[in-house]
């Protein structure tokens, strides 16, 4: 019988909760089913259906995933573990250098979608539950990015309260709170035209000249279902505007393959080469884009957009109704996005080695890094939410 051991009673926490710490992404994607399960029952459905890729995502730094699981049992059989055995589930990383932990943890989604799996209500004090048992495991900082939406509905925690005991008056860490508006998806409307109509006029424009365009003058063809070589896949990669390392570009290809519904589109000239790539996956009623490559030397032709095109009219066809953009986009299509909120939680070990850490942050700053942002972010120095005090760099 396979049994994680390794959980620790949370005082005064919800319902007496314990928490679990699965290691490594062969023993979480085997929980994949049970997290899809819970997240449907916390209604985020759709959350963690596709977590092996997120799970394989290269990164600046090396990071090993962690599954936090709250129960209330001591002790949890993971082979036969179901969604009834659990109260919430955190997924976190910790950075490694050379092999060794340098005691962060962090979330890996800016857009805290897919982090931290809990009933409404419940979610700020998960959080705050999952940063104090990293801290009392020696950690010296984390940051958890998430959904928190309360409900009118949800009158089993006092959460100000719950909030309160654990970050105020705290002699071991500084905990600080933000609150950030954050575009979220696109709602796709029954035509591609009605969607478009509710896109800013100059979007809406360019994505019909510059398809048009593409046609006219390359030839471009629609491609909705693409087969491709690996060897080939790279090849374009190297070909292609903003051309990513051929690590990254071999992830891509394999990561498809952890996708419940994989999406593969392309378009092509008259001569048959490919113009862009794009790659993403369906969950429930959303589409979602997750990468895209466009073949360089034509940025006249926009061809990003040219792409985009496509893909809504296409997904449109076949039901979607929201559109996302894993890692967001800074295209003025987010200005037509339903914006939702996202909090992030950051904690700080009140020790000599912790205190330097905003000091060293730069170090770490890269674009998927949000703890170290978060750490230089001298907004949150100070204070913080319910009263606890913010990050700062001196004692």
């Amino acid at each position: 019988m396979l049994v994680i051991s390794e959980s620790r009673d949370i005082a005064g926490t919800i319902f007496g909760a314990k928490i679990h710490i699965v290691r490594g992404c062969d023993s979480i994607l085997r929980l994949q089913r049970v997290l899809a399960e819970l997240s449907a029952r916390c209604g985020q459905p759709g959350v963690m259906d596709d977590v092996g890729y997120f799970l394989s995502k290269p990164g600046t730094l090396t990071r090993v995933p962690h599954l936090l699981l709250f129960s209330k049992a001591a002790e949890l059989d993971l082979k036969r573990l179901t969604a009834d055995d659990l109260l919430g589930a955190v997924l976190l990383y910790r950075y490694m250098v050379l092999g060794c932990g340098i005691g962060m943890f962090s979330t890996n989604d800016r857009s805290g979608r897919g982090t931290l799996v809990a009933p409404e209500g419940l979610r700020s004090a998960m959080a705050a539950m999952a940063s104090r048992s990293l801290l009392d495991r020696g950690v010296l900082a984390v940051l958890i990015s998430f959904r928190d939406e309360d409900s009118a509905n949800h009158k089993e925690l006092d959460k100000s309260e719950s909030l309160s005991r654990a970050t105020a008056d705290d002699r071991t860490a500084r905990w600080a709170w933000r609150e950030r508006e954050t575009p979220d998806y696109l709602p796709l409307e029954e035509t591609f035209d009605a969607t478009l109509a509710k896109i800013g006029t100059r979007t809406r424009r360019n994505m019909r000249y510059y398809r048009k365009r593409a046609e006219a003058e390359l030839g471009c063809v629609f491609v909705p279902e693409v087969q491709i070589s690996k060897r080939e896949f790279l090849d374009f990669n190297r070909e292609c505007m903003y051309a990513v390392p051929a690590k990254v570009a071999a992830w891509r290809y394999e990561s498809l393959k952890y996708l419940e519904t994989p999406l593969l589109m392309g378009i092509k000239d008259w001569k048959g080469r490919w113009l862009s790539l794009l790659g993403g996956r369906r969950h429930h009623e959303g589409t979602e884009i997750l990468w895209q490559m466009n073949r360089s030397g034509l940025s006249v032709y926009s061809l990003s957009i040219v792409m985009r095109s496509y893909f809504m009219e296409h997904e449109i066809a076949h039901g979607m109704t929201k559109l996302y953009m894993e890692g967001g986009t800074a295209h003025p299509m987010r200005f037509s996005f339903v914006s939702d909120k996202v909090t992030d939680l950051v904690v700080l070990r009140r020790s000599r080695l912790g205190l330097v850490l905003p000091k060293l942050a730069h170090l770490f700053i890269k674009p998927d890094n949000e703890l170290a942002l978060m750490l230089l972010d001298k907004s949150l120095y100070g204070s913080s939410r319910n009263g606890s005090q913010g990050l700062t760099a001196t004692e």
